[in-house]
C-alpha cells in the first residue's frame, strides 16, 4: 500500500530584490540601464541582509515549506501557534547552513514573512545606499557604459540615485567589497 500526500501550498512573503542576490541580479539584467535608479529606489534606505548562496528562491521556499510541514504547520492558524511558542519568530536552517527568519506577515494570504538571518552563513549585511551604488555600477558595467574612472563612475551613479558623493575611493571600502562580490557571482554579461 502506498501513501500519497496532498501537496500543501504554504504562502511565503519574500522580497528577493532585498534579500536574494542572484534573483536581484537576474531582475536587474532585464532592466534598461536608464531605468535602474527608479528600480533601486525600491530598496529603501535602511540595512538589509542579502543572501548570496547557491540556493535558488524555489529551493529555499521548498525547504522552508518542508520543515514547516514536518512541524505540523499546514495553514495560518498552525503557523500562528508555531510562532507563539517561539517568541513570535522562528529560525530555520537550510541545507547550505544558511539561517532564515520567519515572522507573521500582516498579509492575510501570504502570512509567512521570510528573510535571511542576520550574519547567517552565505549572507552579508549591507546598507541600502552601498548596495544601490554597487548594483548601479554592476548594471552599468554589464551594459559596457562605464567611463573607466571608478571615482567618476561612482560619483555619477550616486548622483543619479540621489546619494551624496564619495570623498574618495578608500572611503568606500564597503561598496568595493559588494562590487567584488557582484563580479564574482555575476559573471553573465548581456
Amino acid at each position: 500500500m502506498s501513501l500519497t500526500f496532498k501537496a500543501i501550498v504554504i504562502p511565503i512573503l519574500f522580497n528577493p530584490l532585498k534579500h536574494h542576490l542572484a534573483e536581484l541580479q537576474q531582475t536587474l539584467l532585464l532592466i534598461n540601464p536608464s531605468d535602474i535608479n527608479f528600480h533601486l529606489l525600491a530598496l529603501g534606505g535602511s540595512q538589509m541582509d542579502m543572501y548570496a548562496g547557491h540556493l535558488s528562491t524555489d529551493t529555499i521556499f521548498r525547504e522552508i515549506r518542508e520543515q514547516l510541514q514536518r512541524a505540523g504547520v499546514h495553514n495560518r492558524s498552525d503557523y500562528e501557534a508555531f510562532l507563539a511558542h517561539r517568541d513570535h519568530y522562528a529560525t530555520l536552517v537550510l541545507s547550505d547552513t544558511s539561517r532564515w527568519i520567519l515572522r507573521l506577515a500582516a498579509d492575510k494570504s501570504c502570512y509567512i514573512h521570510l528573510h535571511p538571518g542576520r550574519y547567517s552563513p552565505h549572507t552579508f549585511r549591507v546598507k541600502a545606499s552601498a548596495l544601490k551604488t554597487a548594483l548601479a555600477w554592476w548594471v552599468t558595467k554589464q551594459h559596457h557604459l562605464l567611463t573607466g574612472d571608478l571615482q567618476t563612475d561612482l560619483h555619477q551613479l550616486r548622483k543619479g540615485l540621489g546619494l551624496p558623493p564619495l570623498k574618495n575611493i578608500s572611503e568606500s571600502n564597503h561598496i568595493l567589497k559588494i562590487m567584488s562580490l557582484l563580479d564574482d557571482t555575476g559573471s553573465e554579461e548581456i
